[in-house]
């Protein structure tokens, strides 16, 4: 008897086994891409119905509604600077000036001055250095979007403030406290030191040769290099750090600073990759809030245009902007449309019923970067 007439059933058995788990790994695991096709009209009309969200929920005193719960048809009472003045640095990039002016209305109130420097902090609250880099995102893009100059004054004040939060090593102290007035040692925010370096390296660019070069390079290097040592933990994936490296690279990157936009690249590749192949499934453990998929794609389009500056990331720029078209089209059908009932979900990203003023900042700012890619 040959071997297949006697081992034909277990052959058989086998080949149909493995054909089973590789249908399952491929459909459960590792499942096809879905990217919804979008084209450039489609992201700004999304970009605008999700500025139109931010504008509808202003204060009179220029604050903005913090959170909405659908399910519940009940608003959030917290706040955040923070995403105050983020919120604001959208709306410029946006081209809307006059919402973000009320916004910028409300910091205004609220500076306070110590030495040479100034900065923005609510009475009650130690001034925070992620609200102060994301305050002075918001008025260089306001001098973009404007031509006008009125704040670059106060822009270099708060920059002060950020460099003298600067430690030897490169690192940035998250706060300075008011009723102590000094800085707190050993705290570091997750994400201020990336909206520090963006804020310098835009600083760099608006007014170049007044030496914000120096502390922008430092900062880099150490989210790049000795971040992980020194606030432990592995390194944290910084969209900031990515939009800081694209605004740095015109005047020239170090071999280290190119390294790691690399590393950022592939890493926000494969975030938005994942996204894509399980978009709505019951095994994606990221948040689809538009702040989390926004952050993506901000990160995205901030490399692509990178790459198109710095010819030693030149063979990124197609795969990203791959990732930036994906990303765009996921946020585009995830979003609630702009004629729903409900006119504190029109415009707007819910994870789990539930959206806040950052869910729009970030997808509006993904939206616009996509805009880029794809006009």
């Amino acid at each position: 008897m040959s071997a297949w007439r006697k081992h034909r059933r277990w052959l058989i058995g086998q080949v149909a086994l493995w054909g089973i788990l590789a249908v399952v790994l491929r459909v459960a695991v590792v499942p096809a891409e879905t990217c919804p096709r979008v084209d450039a009209a489609a992201v700004e009309r999304a970009a605008d119905a999700g500025g139109d969200w931010l504008a509808r929920g202003q204060r009179d005193d220029g604050r903005f509604l913090y959170g909405y719960l659908l399910d519940e048809d009940r608003v959030s009472s917290d706040y955040s600077t923070t995403r105050h003045a983020g919120v604001i640095a959208a709306l410029y990039m946006l081209g809307r000036i006059d919402a973000a002016d009320a916004g910028l209305g409300y910091v205004r109130e609220n500076l306070i001055s110590h030495d040479d420097w100034t900065a923005f902090a609510p009475l009650g609250e130690s001034v925070d250095v992620g609200a102060n880099s994301l305050l002075v995102v918001a008025l260089m893009h306001r001098r973009e979007a404007t031509g006008e100059r009125r704040y670059d004054g106060l822009a270099r004040r708060i920059g002060r403030f950020l460099v003298s939060q600067q430690q030897a090593d490169g690192s940035i102290l998250q706060y300075w406290q008011r009723f102590a007035e000094r800085s707190l040692p050993g705290v570091f925010g997750k994400f201020s030191t990336g909206e520090a370096f963006y804020a310098l390296a835009l600083l760099d660019r608006n007014f170049p040769g007044q030496g914000w070069d120096r502390p922008a390079h430092r900062v880099a290097d150490y989210l790049a290099t000795r971040r992980d040592e020194v606030e432990g933990g592995l390194r944290e994936p910084d969209h900031w750090a990515a939009y800081g490296l694209a605004t740095l690279a015109p005047s020239g990157l170090t071999g280290t600073e190119v390294e790691y936009a690399r590393w950022l690249a592939g890493y926000f590749g494969y975030l938005i990759r994942y996204e894509s192949q399980h978009e709505g499934s019951a095994l994606n453990q990221l948040s689809e809030s538009g702040a989390s998929l926004g952050t993506d794609g901000e990160a995205a389009a901030a490399l692509w245009r990178l790459a198109g500056i710095d010819p030693r990331l030149g063979d990124l720029r197609g795969r990203l902007a791959d990732r930036v078209s994906c990303e765009a089209g996921i946020l585009v059908d995830r979003q609630v449309s702009p004629r729903h009932r409900n006119r504190l979900a029109r415009g707007a990203w819910f994870d789990d019923g539930y959206t806040q003023m950052d869910d729009q900042q970030h997808a509006i700012a993904a939206l616009l970067g996509a805009h880029e890619v794809l006009r």
